[in-house]
């Protein structure tokens, strides 16, 4: 059995699979993809690495350049894998488009947030970045016609399921973000945003205006969301998830190398909307990762801030752990940790308060005596 390089605390695997999603592939990148490649001895870890961070085109591709390094069936296998990954995006594209202009005929504005065309937008060809459902925004007045207009299409409402009680229905619109809804000939769903994230006070301010209409494929356009805040975007859902998978991590990553000054503008906009620790944490990340472009001199502050560091912990702690493909729901209070580093996220109260509401009372679960523990774990966290 290998051992973790210790410097980085790495194994061969994990540093494999950081050559492997770092984008473009390169003359440059291909050099160390092939000599992280000679390193891997476990391919059964690789394999579980690669499914646990949703990374399965890139490594294939990766493997591509690697000629009879790690010539194996599981090599094969990802490949299989990667190629029923692109026809399935193209699947994912041609129901976005239908579910887009459905909406729109009914008069219902919509953006179509992350999926296949952010991962055209940042990889520039489909079957590389894995899309697990279809994300459509839209207002929070349309929200019960877009439903309506779904359901006429094939779609049913799952979360919350359709024979939900009226308070459930009442605490998801007040705690949450998003209707989900599966269609009976499609394995992807759709999840029906009314706000971009279940705190309010999260990115709030982005809304339908931000959008542009961009072509993502020959004969398509659709409604996205302009790339300035897409990337805001980008980090702050990866935040909320402890950057627990490395694909949102890997595309922040090819966004940074791609666009110039990127690190910086990418400051200037989250300063605007209060995140900055937060999107700081993850250029570091990034550097630490991927030896990507960090901000100038003048963001020196937020790297150094306490709030910065714990996010950088969190994060590591989540996106590495084990190196095993261990879930994060399935490890010893990571989620927990990952959820208390919300708080981290912003220093005003209001922002605090609806997450301590969310965590407590969404469902239904919790009450004062969940307030309680909550704000007691998150007094540790802040103590830590």
């Amino acid at each position: 059995m290998t051992t973790p390089d210790h410097a980085l605390a790495l194994y061969p695997e994990f540093a494999f699979l950081l050559a492997a999603t770092a984008w473009p592939h390169d003359d440059e990148a291909i050099v160390r993809i092939r000599a992280a490649a000679a390193g891997v001895t476990e391919i059964e870890r690789l394999l579980a690495l690669t499914r646990r961070h949703h990374v399965t085109g890139l490594v294939a591709r990766a493997l591509a350049h690697c000629g009879d390094i790690l010539d194996s069936p599981a090599r094969r296998e990802l490949t299989l894998e990667a190629l029923d990954l692109a026809e399935e995006q193209f699947r994912q594209l041609l129901q976005t488009h239908r579910a887009v202009g459905t909406l729109r005929e009914r008069g219902i504005p919509v953006v179509v947030l992350k999926g296949v065309p952010a991962a055209l937008a940042i990889y520039g060809e489909a079957g590389v970045r894995r899309s697990v459902d279809i994300d459509l925004l839209v207002r929070r007045s349309d929200l019960e016609i877009a439903r309506d207009t779904l359901e006429k299409t094939g779609y049913s409402r799952s979360d919350p399921p359709v024979d939900a009680g009226e308070r459930q229905v009442r605490a998801s619109l007040r705690y949450g973000k998003d209707w989900g809804f599966d269609h009976h000939h499609s394995d992807t769903g759709i999840e029906l945003h009314w706000r971009l994230f279940q705190n309010p006070r999260l990115l709030g301010r982005i809304g339908m205006d931000d959008a542009v209409e961009c072509t993502v494929a020959p004969g398509i356009a659709l409604p996205v969301v302009r790339p300035g805040i897409a990337a805001l975007y980008l980090v702050a859902h990866g935040a909320e998830h402890a950057w627990s998978r490395l694909k949102w991590l890997a595309d922040l990553a090819a966004v940074l190398r791609r666009e110039p000054d990127a690190a910086n503008r990418l400051m200037i906009g989250a300063m605007t909307h209060g995140i900055a620790n937060m999107t700081m944490a993850a250029l570091l990340l990034c550097h630490d990762l991927y030896e990507s472009p960090l901000p100038g001199q003048e963001y020196r502050a937020f790297a150094s801030s306490w709030r910065t560091r714990r996010l950088v912990d969190i994060a590591r702690a989540s996106l590495i752990g084990e190196q095993d493909g261990t879930e994060l729901e399935h490890r010893a209070m990571a989620t927990t940790r990952k959820n208390l580093g919300h708080y981290l996220f912003s220093t005003d109260p209001r922002f605090w308060w609806r997450e301590l509401a969310y965590d407590v009372f969404h469902e239904g679960r919790g009450g004062l005596a969940g307030l309680a523990q909550r704000a007691a774990n998150v007094a540790r966290l802040q103590l830590s």
